[in-house]
């Protein structure tokens, strides 16, 4: 792998085209005014394929407001996945998705690429990061606190057998594969409220697929794509170009995230969503580079994709991503660390698309 001390300097200047890009993308995840008559039937319009926000849609500020305060009428569990998550039921019938605060924001995951529990403010900047990145298959999502105990009485009734008062704090545990009486969220001693990212449910028909890179979650046994230097030609054979070009888009997303736990995704009319980010940021000192393997192995990438990428060297990623984080209820999203982690490891994305570069010219872009 290339490393970033002989990239070309290009790589690590500003470019200074983003200044617009960063104004636009700030402007649309700003916080808005909305019409609870309207904005649910207006958010669920939008999604087609992959593109679950319209380019440049100024009304992602409004949903962005609504579901970070939109009244709760209910809560329910959510069967989906096998960690705590709650839905809520807002007015005209819409359902959204929370996940809780588990960690600090200083906290380090330590372990493997997938070690610990879900992180709430990976969500969100998740969402961020994939809008400045034009990917837009990411479910819109926003910062939340809210009173546990003022919604007991709303909550649904095999939920709150697991939502006992532990020191005088409401906690609640949730019905899941791994929810258990030892492991609860609480609401904060201090405010009484609980904290957590709510997620915009995209409507219509979602597949779920096995990822070609799946890991084995067991160190002792290798995944075909980490014993095959040729496994790429075996994908090709079982995926379209499409399919494989956003399963790239997806490893560049989640390298610089750092989520390593992406065993299936999903998909809507054929094209891939970026759902389930929260196994991002979990150690700002490590780079785990494997999960490039679909770029390293297949040297293809979407030539717009690319071209976005480089609008957002030299710093510029992350003053934008932060300028965009600081919009949102629950900042400070990151800390400096993850911040300079993300620059990092996008300079070893350059590095990698050169190196396929210099084996396979410009045949690379797609």
């Amino acid at each position: 792998m290339r490393t970033a001390g002989v990239l070309k300097p290009a790589f690590r200047n500003r470019n200074p085209k983003y200044v617009q890009l960063k104004q636009e993308l700030v402007a649309c995840v700003e916080p808005k005014p909305y019409n609870i008559s309207t904005i649910w039937k207006t958010a669920n319009s939008w999604p087609k394929a992959n593109e679950v926000v319209p380019g440049n849609e100024k009304l992602v500020g409004a949903v962005i407001n609504a579901i970070a305060t939109e009244p709760i009428l209910r809560i329910k569990n959510s069967q989906r996945g096998t960690q705590l998550k709650l839905v809520f039921e807002f007015a005209q019938s819409q359902h959204v998705l929370f996940k809780p605060k588990w960690y600090n924001r200083e906290e380090v995951i330590n372990g493997t690429v997938y070690s610990g529990k879900d992180r709430h403010n990976s969500e969100i900047v998740s969402f961020h990061l994939a809008m400045i990145l034009n990917l837009r298959s990411s479910p819109i999502v926003a910062g939340r606190r809210f009173s546990l105990r003022d919604h007991v009485s709303r909550t649904a009734p095999e939920l709150q057998i697991s939502m006992p008062i532990v020191n005088n704090r409401q906690c609640i545990y949730g019905v899941c594969y791994y929810c258990n009486s030892d492991e609860m969220v609480c609401d904060d001693p201090d405010s009484g409220l609980l904290e957590g990212a709510v997620l915009y449910t995209i409507p219509g028909k979602i597949n779920k697929l096995r990822s070609p890179w799946q890991r084995t979650y067991d160190n002792s046994v290798l995944a075909a794509w980490e014993k095959n230097d040729n496994y790429c030609s075996l994908v090709r054979k079982k995926l379209t170009l499409e399919a494989l070009l956003d399963l790239i888009d997806a490893a560049l997303f989640d390298f610089l995230i750092q989520n390593g736990d992406r065993h299936h995704y999903e998909t809507r009319d054929g094209r891939l969503l970026l759902l389930d980010n929260g196994k991002g940021f979990g150690n700002p000192y490590v780079d785990h580079m494997d999960i490039l393997a679909p770029l390293y192995q297949c040297c293809i990438v979407r030539r717009t994709t690319w071209e976005r990428l480089l609008l957002f060297s030299g710093g510029a990623l992350t003053d934008t991503l932060r300028a965009m984080n600081e919009l949102d209820l629950l900042k400070p999203l990151l800390t400096k660390e993850h911040y300079d982690a993300l620059e990092r490891r996008l300079l070893y994305i350059y590095g990698t698309v050169e190196l396929c570069k210099e084996k396979y010219g410009t045949k690379l872009f797609k």
